[in-house]
């Protein structure tokens, strides 16, 4: 049995992307692997937790500091006999974790370029990743870089979103704008809505960080719009696959939009995503209307006349599978 372990976390100040990108991507290992998680107590972290179902998840206290966080890895790996460690950090750099063990390979989602050196694979799906690293410094690593490498679920591949043809005729709009939106992003667009007076029906996806949902809950009540409020669910797939145009914000959310073939109305809400909202606005397969900037004009205009989304799934999600493969 092949062993993988994953190390990541979700709050508020983060975000869910994190942990939400390694759930979606050990679902792509079969039966051969035998898969753990070891996440800190935060709540939103441990919400996910509970909502998939994750088996073999180990919990660590948030407030334990880094050097005993490394000492409780390298002794997990010793105890499970773990192969594979798969990080996805962005709470502090990755090149802090020095001294976990030399015997597994090593594999890490990262967007800054402070690595360890002795990764085995590098993923780094921003449209820049060119620019964060000097792969000649690293002749043993592999690395995967730019948008195509995102991790997405596995069933965003299946056949439905294949044969999927946009409606342009109706108005059915998401909005999601990520598992956490500590700056309420959901209840900015949702305020602009209302003010619109259009003849549109909303589906609003809040994530297990969210922190609003009773504020959220009295604006649309009795504003007149059509709506529903689903609250930290599963199968985003099918929220996707309901909607003629998505706002969502510019993280693991712009990409799922751009890959169901929905018409994608992008807020980057943080600095990072700036670069993949302006990419994929660039390209034609999304509108972007700016950062942490939401312009009632802007949002109508993107609502009443949407872009035609890509009819074609750009994204290699099954390569970061077959390259950690390889290192068995």
């Amino acid at each position: 049995m092949r062993k993988i372990l994953f190390r990541a976390d979700a709050a508020p100040h983060i975000g869910i992307g994190d942990l939400m990108s390694l759930i979606n991507i050990s679902k792509y290992f079969d039966e051969t692997y035998e898969k753990y998680f070891i996440i800190k107590d935060y709540k939103a972290g441990v919400e996910l937790v509970k909502k998939y179902d994750l088996q073999n998840c180990f919990i660590i206290d948030s407030t334990t500091v880094l050097k005993d966080e490394i000492t409780y890895i390298n002794n997990f790996i010793d105890s499970y006999d773990i192969d594979i460690l798969f990080f996805e950090i962005t709470e502090r750099k990755l090149s802090e974790y020095s001294g976990i063990s030399e015997k597994i390979k090593k594999v890490a989602v990262n967007f800054d370029g402070n690595i360890l050196d002795d990764l085995d694979l590098v993923i780094d799906w921003d449209v820049e990743a060119h620019k964060f690293f000097d792969i000649k410094k690293y002749p043993n690593t592999r690395f995967l870089l730019g948008p195509e490498y995102v991790i997405l679920p596995k069933e965003f591949y299946s056949k439905k979103v294949k044969i999927r043809k946009f409606n342009l005729t109706n108005k059915k709009v998401l909005i999601a704008m990520g598992g956490a939106d500590e700056f309420d992003f959901t209840g900015k667009v949702v305020d602009s809505i209302i003010r619109f007076n259009l003849e549109i029906e909303l589906n609003v996806i809040t994530g297990s960080g969210y922190e609003y949902k009773d504020i959220l809950e009295a604006r649309l009540n009795n504003s007149g719009v059509k709506y529903q409020i689903k609250h930290n669910i599963t199968n985003m797939l099918d929220e996707y696959l309901a909607c003629d145009i998505g706002i969502g914000a510019g993280g693991l959310t712009s990409s799922e939009l751009v890959a169901t073939k929905v018409s994608p109305i992008l807020i980057a809400t943080y600095k990072h995503q700036i670069a993949r909202c302006e990419y994929f606005d660039e390209k034609g397969w999304a509108k972007y209307l700016g950062y942490r900037e939401l312009s009632d004009s802007e949002l109508r205009d993107a609502i009443t006349n949407p872009i035609k989304p890509l009819d074609k799934n750009i994204f290699n999600t099954s390569k970061i599978v077959e390259l950690i493969d390889e290192l068995f």
